[in-house]
């Protein structure tokens, strides 16, 4: 299912844009008549593409989804009266434009292709619409090749196989999309200029931040994890603490709620390419998982001193 999010005052232009988006299975529609709430709600629900209607003043929402670096590539589509053609383009970081009246057919089509082209210049995760591994090793590396001093954490859900074998995948999912969106909004709140978020797959994410700010925006994901989480499970399973479900070798067995194990590296200039930084961080995640309850371990060994 392709989200879209669409930004216009003008009703009959919502009626008909609605209506264009209902005929096909693939699209869910989210309308807004003004700009209230709309950055709130991207970093909310990401979505799949957004389309805007000039008509309302969107150049600075257009150029602060640009800037950030987690929705940087978020295509956007605008609808245009031909009256008003832009001649600097520039100043309009789009992917598309489409003029008004708009026809339904060249609409879906442009709109499809600009989701498309999304996807294949950026990996994505169609679940989270987060980037993938493909970028987040291009986004290290290229910190590390510039000497970049940063924080890399891998976050890891614990207990979640059994989680999903017995509520299943639909509500496994919702557990994902959930902590997508905790991630991304804490790291977000606490270094909007500096992050980047990423999701490998399943229950395994990747964020950057500044390390002064690691330990701060760990401990808040941690926190709120652990208060959300109960709300995932039916009222039996939460009083009670656990549920019972089937570990990797078939026995069944109980399993206590889920957590959250985030394990930390800091490159403070001894790391040369991802490789290394990321079995660093995983070895760190591994003892993380070794530990009970919602934790986070950071690697603190000097690289620059032999043999430690």
């Amino acid at each position: 299912m392709e989200s879209i999010i669409l930004v216009s005052g003008d009703n009959q232009l919502n009626k008909n844009i609605s209506r264009y988006l209902d005929e096909y299975d693939r699209f869910e529609t989210t309308i807004f008549t003004s700009t209230k709430g709309l950055i709130e709600s991207i970093y909310d629900t990401p979505p799949s593409l957004i389309v805007m209607d000039n008509a309302i003043n969107l150049k600075s929402y257009i150029e602060m989804i640009r800037s950030d670096p987690i929705f940087n590539n978020l295509p956007i589509v605008i609808f245009l009266a031909k009256e008003n053609f832009i001649k600097n383009w520039e100043e309009y970081p789009i992917d598309d434009f489409i003029f008004k009246p708009v026809k339904k057919n060249d609409f879906i089509m442009r709109i499809s292709l600009s989701i498309q082209r999304s996807h294949r210049a950026v990996e994505i995760n169609p679940l989270t619409m987060l980037p993938g591994n493909t970028p987040i090793i291009k986004k290290v590396q290229a910190l590390l090749d510039k000497s970049e001093q940063f924080a890399i954490a891998y976050a890891d859900l614990d207990n979640f196989k059994p989680y999903n074998d017995k509520y299943g995948f639909s509500r496994g999912d919702e557990i994902i999309r959930m902590t997508s969106r905790l991630i991304t909004n804490i790291v977000k709140t606490y270094d909007p200029k500096n992050c980047f978020v990423g999701h490998i797959g399943g229950d395994d994410f990747v964020f950057i931040t500044s390390p002064d700010k690691i330990e701060k925006i760990s401990g808040e994901i941690i926190r709120n994890f652990d208060d959300i989480v109960p709300s995932f499970y039916d009222k039996e399973d939460r009083e009670q603490g656990y549920i019972t479900s089937f570990s990797r070798d078939g026995k069944k067995k109980t399993f206590p709620l889920l957590t959250i194990s985030i394990g930390i590296s800091i490159n403070r200039g001894w790391f040369r390419h991802y490789g290394e930084i990321s079995a660093s961080v995983a070895n760190v995640k591994k003892y993380a998982k070794s530990c009970s309850g919602s934790v986070y371990k950071i690697e603190r060994r000097d690289y620059t001193k032999k043999d430690s």
